[in-house]
Order: structure tokens, then sequence, then C-alpha cells
């Protein structure tokens, strides 16, 4: 899957997210698990002193345990030590031609050994895509691909991804690619490592050689060894090598032994690879006893005992499609991989069935994003050629029923599952299972509104007022200026959640809005001027539908929730469970629920249960206290640093700015120059990069009392005596804060007199005038806020992905300016 995915924020650290989910699955005690310091003779492991029958391994073929393989291994030490330490590009161990020679029998292509498959990728791909060429990656192609693919984007590689296995998708792209590119590249796995579902070799065959342009690079490393003559993989099962492909596979898994190879349709790439290939000439090489142990298990593979061990395995695929179907598991691949996932949708659902299989003596996998979208969590397992079918049928046996408690404690159905893998319910398993009893006594109940205005204006105000811009009048506005307008992006849906305990106290509320984004919001600007580069032909072109707490207008805490009641996480399961239902209801492609102020654990974990993975926003800044009384008490109480940089950059200029404040106005003239003020902020802003709001918001805030608009005029003599307001900003006004949302600027003379700085200025004398306790200055330029006292606060979002698809071709453009392309679907 695309682990390379960039869930929107330059802000985010996609480390981070992996580190959320690690440390849960670690609480949850099923990551990062060691076996005891007992010997492994088979199937069984020990962990924590118990036996485990282990269903995890991708040594298909149980080969690490064949007698011929360990001798070979011992005695390459014995013979050479642990190591012969050299850069292949001078000398190597004699080991290596001797395995060459067995591995081009085997595949009966040109071959070049490396020390593992992702520097075999690293190795080939810089070197087999020539500037000027194009490649195409399939969505899912593993993320050792990708991240060598990623070392030929400074060279300015058009690069690119196609929706997974979509071959239609695949050939449009080539008929456009192949009148300005001589080359083009398509990468992909043969079978994938999460579903185990496989490529479609026979139609990829036909296209390379419909098109002299196409050249294929396949990871092969799951069907290495179990499929084709001589185990030489899926791929190869029913095919020669094309001279227009290479291809990589790994002796990591069913081989046994160690290593990678790189096979190829094209002599002289092999030789040149073998040559030029960075990690061949400076990474460390195999070592004895992998080579030892590769060696003798190329002669199995060679020898009449292969095809044996590859019936046992085939047999055992068979039985276990065959069990799971018996006990109703929902199964996503029947592709023959030795390899299955079992679908599970949230992630709560999935980390319960695993550590319940722990518990029962069973060993599997948890599925789980980024390996997997957040959604189509499931159950991954593996059967090699030692399992026994008692093995296999006591281990889904024991899956079935408890993935049955499982989803009654999780309250999730059979029916749910499916629709999250996008796959129809059996009709057996729908009439039987579909119904999993997990009714619960309701004492909470959630009330869903679509206007602010059939709710009560004293008790929303209760939960929001001075949180942000969307108290009772604010959303009111909204929700007008958000209807009736004919560009798609300029209506929002509105939805109001509130959930209420027995008696009728509100436990947890939220509002939400449905529209369109763009999926670049928050990317590295240099990015966004890329895309909107291509917008210009296709304005919607990484757009997507949001489902998103609060609004692209709002900034603040979104979410309320009473931590002190006893039933808080059963009020927000609530409130999740009903906005899984909304997304649906309103096709969006991503939920975002922001804004939080800060990492509440049991808030995170719950949030990780039901598919959404935390993300970094921009921080967000505030000023708690206006404790002063005089713009000199107030310069005064800023550091020494800021008060020079106030000094220099505001006070020296203040005398050429008059400062206006006007509350209301109906005048059309003047609410549209300040909207061309907007612009000429927004269309500059690409580090928040987001459809212009529209005229009609701007008339709306102009009439409405609780919003004020500062503007601010040159007076200078040498300018123009007719010269119309430099700036304005749009400031929304709660009982006791003060709020700046919208700002326009003239930017002719704004390095001259700093006209944003005074704006900041200007706007922390009328809070205080206003006699408002608190400003919220919201995100972006923080260290000009910061130097007028306001404080930095790091804020959080939760993200769920219905189709990471565009967040995946958004990552595949490249942060160096060189300009990338991605599919249109």
């Amino acid at each position: 899957m695309g682990k390379n995915y960039n869930p929107m924020s330059k802000h985010h650290s996609f480390y981070d997210t992996i580190d959320q989910i690690a440390c849960y699955g670690i609480s949850k005690g099923i990551f990062h698990l060691h076996t005891s310091d007992q010997p492994i003779t088979g199937t069984s492991i020990i962990i924590d002193e118990r036996s485990i029958l282990n269903f995890g391994s991708c040594s298909y073929l149980g080969l690490e345990f064949n007698a011929d393989i360990k001798a070979a291994s011992q005695a390459a030490i014995e013979k050479y030590g642990t190591q012969f330490s050299a850069s292949r590009a001078y000398i190597s161990l004699g080991l290596y031609a001797e395995l060459q020679l067995l591995l081009e029998k085997i595949f009966e292509a040109p071959c070049v050994i490396t020390p593992t498959t992702t520097l075999g990728h690293i190795a080939a791909i810089p070197v087999l895509v020539e500037d000027g060429a194009a490649v195409i990656m399939d969505q899912q192609v593993h993320n050792s691909v990708q991240g060598a693919v990623q070392l030929i984007k400074p060279r300015g590689i058009h690069v690119e991804l196609v929706r997974h296995n979509r071959m239609d998708l695949l050939e449009e792209r080539i008929r456009e690619l192949r009148l300005s590119h001589k080359k083009i590249w398509y990468m992909a796995d043969g079978i994938y490592s999460m579903f185990g579902d496989p490529c479609p070799v026979d139609i990829i065959y036909t296209l390379l050689e419909k098109y002299p342009e196409l050249y294929f690079y396949v990871d092969d490393a799951h069907g290495m060894s179990i499929h084709g003559k001589y185990g030489r993989g899926f791929v190869l099962s029913g095919h020669s090598i094309h001279k227009k492909m290479v291809m990589a596979t790994s002796m990591n898994k069913a081989f046994a032994s160690g290593g990678g190879v790189l096979v190829f349709g094209d002599a002289e790439n092999a030789r040149k690879i073998g040559n030029v290939g960075g990690p061949l000439l400076s990474s460390g090489p195999m070592q004895p006893s992998g080579l030892g142990a590769a060696i003798a298990s190329a002669r199995i593979h060679l020898s009449a005992g292969l095809p044996v061990m590859q019936a046992r395995l085939k047999e055992n695929i068979s039985f276990t499609i065959g069990m799971l179907k018996k006990y109703g598991l929902p199964l996503i691949s029947e592709a023959g991989a030795a390899i299955f996932f079992v679908a599970a949708s949230y992630p709560k659902l999935g980390h319960n069935v695993v550590a319940r299989m722990l518990q029962r003596g069973f060993y599997v996998n948890l599925g789980i994003f980024p390996t997997v979208p957040m959604r189509q969590t499931g159950i991954r397992f593996t059967v090699t050629a030692l399992h026994t079918h008692e093995q296999i049928e006591a281990m889904i046996s024991a899956m079935g029923e408890e993935f049955q408690l499982a989803m009654v404690e999780e309250g999730i159905t059979l029916k749910e599952i499916y629709k999250a893998f996008r796959q129809a319910v059996p009709g057996h398993l729908d009439a039987e299972n579909s119904d999993t009893g997990n009714e619960k006594e309701v004492s909470l109940q959630l009330y869903h509104y679509n206007s602010v205005r059939d709710i009560s204006r004293e008790e929303w105000d209760s939960l929001f007022e001075s949180r942000g811009t969307f108290d009772w009048k604010g959303l009111q506005l909204l929700e007008t200026a958000f209807s009736n307008n004919s560009m798609p992006q300029d209506n929002w849906i509105f939805d109001y959640l509130l959930t209420r305990d027995s008696s009728g106290n509100i436990v947890a509320a939220t509002f939400l809005t449905t529209a369109l984004w763009k999926d670049d919001m928050l990317s590295p600007a240099d990015i966004s001027a890329q895309v909107e580069e291509k917008r210009k032909q296709d304005p919607y072109y990484l757009t997507s539908r949001v489902l998103c707490s609060g609004s692209l207008l709002t900034e603040g805490e979104h979410l309320y929730i009473d931590r002190g009641h006893p039933q808080w996480k059963e009020a927000v399961q609530s409130l999740l469970e009903k906005i899984y239902t909304l997304r649906e209801l309103r096709q969006a492609s991503h939920i975002v629920l922001r804004d939080f102020h800060g990492i509440h654990r049991e808030l995170d974990n719950l949030m990780i249960d039901n598919g959404f993975f935390r993300i970094a926003m921009p921080d967000s800044h505030i000023v708690p206290s206006l404790p002063w009384h005089s713009p000199q008490e107030f310069y005064d109480s800023l550091s020494v640093n800021n008060r020079s940089h106030i000094r220099k950059k505001v006070l020296r200029n203040i005398s050429r700015f008059e400062v206006e404040v006007i509350n209301v106005t109906s005048w059309a003239e003047e609410v549209e120059y300040w909207y061309g003020l907007y612009q000429n902020v927004q269309s500059k802003n690409l580090d928040l990069n987001t459809f212009a709001l529209p005229l009609k918001l701007f008339r709306q805030l102009a009439l409405d009392e609780n919003w004020e608009v500062l503007q601010l005029t040159l007076n200078d003599n040498i300018t123009n005596p007719e010269i119309k307001p430099c700036c304005m900003v749009f400031c929304y006004k709660t009982k006791t804060a003060y709020i700046p949302m919208l700002i326009g600027i003239d930017y002719t003379h704004n390095a001259e007199f700093n006209i944003y700085r005074q704006a900041l200025y200007q706007v922390m004398l009328r809070a205080k005038k206003t006699g408002k306790e608190k400003i919220l200055l919201g995100f972006a330029a923080g260290l000009e806020k910061q130097k007028l006292g306001a404080q930095a606060q790091k804020v959080y979002a939760y993200m769920h992905s219905n189709d990471s698809y565009n967040m995946e071709q958004l990552a595949v453009y490249s942060s160096s300016g060189k300009k990338q392309r991605t599919v249109k679907t």
C-alpha cells in the first residue's frame, strides 16, 4: 500500500501517525512482540512462555527448517567466517558466482543478486529510468518501490499514480504519455502484500506488445518459490520474462535464505546495473551464511522436490479458503496466494480479534493504516506448507468464534464490514449473520439537526460561545452565506449533532460542514503552485468533498465533550457512528475532526479504534488576556526584542495610517472593494490553499452587527490623495473574545509601510477598546503574532479517508519545484 501517503499537512509528520498507531498496538499487546529464548522447529513459537501457532510467517514452503539449507549455512560460516566485508565492486566471495549461475537456471534469464530486495530497487530504478522517461506506479505498489522512485524525482522524472489494477486507466495514460516520452515504466507488485491479490499479468504482457514505449518493473517477492517452474514466481508462472521487463524478487520469504534478486529481460541492463547500481557498490554484501543457505535453496528449487512442496502449499491454500467460507468469515481475496485478509473495517474490531486470537493460542497479523486504508482494517494471516489441515481449521474455527464475539462487543455488523470494503454482502451471510445481537440498552440519545435555528440559542451558546465564530448567531450567517450559490465550492451542507443523557444533559456536541476542499490545502506552497497550474485547465483537479467538524471559516475547538460525565466515551462513540452515516449520505471522501488543543490519551485511543488517525495542524495563536490599559502599557508589557520590532515596524509608521471602524454597511461598492483586497491575499496564500470565499459572504458580514471592519488608509502626502483603503480586517465579536477572521491588503505599499503588521497592532488596540478578554488570532504568520504577545497552541485534527487516492496522488508531486503529473480519473 502507499506508505508514502501524506495526509494533507506540511506540518504533519507521517512518522507521528505511525508512532501513534504503533504505540496503541503495543498497549494492546499485539505489536512488537518477541519470541521466548527457546528453539523454533515448526509452526509453533513461544511467546510469554506459551506455545502459539504461528500464522504470520512469509516462509511459505517452510524451508527455513530444511536440513540441507541449515547445514549449508553452517558450512559457509565454518569456511569463510561470519562475514566477508568488502565492496563487491572490488571482490566477492566465490559463492556469489555459484549462486548467480543457479538463479539464472531458475529464471532462465540474466540475474543480479542484491543484499535485499529494497536495495535492489534502489540499485535498479535510478539506472533504468532515464531522463525524459515517465513512471506510472500502481496505487498499492510496495513502499520499497515507491521509496526508490523518490530518488529519481529530483531529476525531473515524470511520476504519477494509477488506481489499483485499473488496466483501462493505465492504457489511457500510456496513450497520452507516449506522445512526449520515449519510455514509460509501469511499476507494480506481482502479489500484493496485504490483501494477497495479484496483478493482471496477461493484460500487462498484451500492453507491452501493443505499446513499444511501455516497460514493466515488478516486485514479485510474495510469489517467489510458491509459483511457477523452479519457483520463479507468480509473474513468470505463465510467461517467459519479457525483453522490456525487470522483475525484483526476494530470497527472504519462501526462498528461506536472505537477499534479493533482479531478473532481466535484457542482458545489457543486467550488466549495467551490476556495474553502477549504487547499493551494489557501496552497501555491505550478503553474509556467507546467507549465501550458503541460498545456494542450497536454489538447488532444492531446481530439484524434483519443489513441485511436491508447492502442491502441498496449494492444497493448504485451497483448504484455507474452504474453511473461511465454512465459518462465515469475510475474506477479501481468493487469488490463490498464501496471504489471507479477513475484513474487519474499524481498527477497534481488528485489535479486538487479534488480541483474542493470541489468547486462544494463534498468532495472526493486524492489517492497519497506512498499509491499508484506515476503514479497511483487517486480520491478515499466512499459511505455509508446514501447517496441517487440523491446525488451519482449529485457527479458523477459533477466529470464527472470536470474530462474532468481537463484533458484538464493538457493535459492528457484517453489513458494515462488507460496505467498508465496497463489497456486496453474500446472500447467506446477509440472512444468517448480519445481525450480531449487539443492541445495547439506550441511555444516551443523539439528536441531529440541519440548522442551528432548530437548536436553543441559549443552549448552543452555553457550549460554544467564545470558542470561535461559531456561536448561534454566527452560524446563522454562515448557513445563509453558503447556500443557493452558483459555484459548488460555495455551497456547504450543515449538520448539528447533540448527544444527551437520560436527564437531557448534553454530553457531547458538534457541528459539521460538508464542502469541497482542495486536497493540497496544507501542502507546501511550491506543491500547491504546481497543482494550481493544472487547475487552470481543470478547476476541480485534486479536490474532494470533506465532512469536517467546524468549517473552513471557523477555528477553535468544535467538539464539545463533558469529560466529567461517566458516559462521555459512549457519547463520542454515538457521534462518530452518526458521522460515518453522514459521510456516506454526503458522499464525502474524507472526515476531518478539528481543532483539538493538545492530546487527550483516552480520546486519542477512541479515535484510532474508530478509524481516525491524528494529524498536526498549523499552530493556532491566542492572546489569552489583555491586562494593559493603554498603548504605552501594552508596549511596555512586551519583551525588549519585541518592543524594538514594534517600534521599527509599526510605531514608526503609525501616523501614516487612518484607522476607521465600520460596523454595518450596505454600500455595495465598498464591500466589493474590500472583497478585492481579500482576493489579493487569498491568491498569494498558497500556504493555506483554499477556494476563494464568495462575495455573498462579505455582503452578509458587512450587514451583521456582530461583525465589524477595521479599515486602514494611508494618508501620506507622497501618495495619491484619492488613494483607497490599503487594508481591511473583518472581525467577529463574542461576549469575551475578539476574532479577526478575514484580511485584505493592497500590496502596493506593503513593503514600505508594513501594512500587515500595522493591521495586527490595530486589532490589539481595538480588542482592548471593545472590552474583550482575549483575542483569537488563528493560524499562519505565527512569528508576527507572537511579537505582539500571542501564544502558540498546538492544534491537532483527526482524519479518516474513505478514498485516499487523491492524497496519494498529491504525495507524488515533488517539492523541488519540478512539475509532476498524476492520473485523472
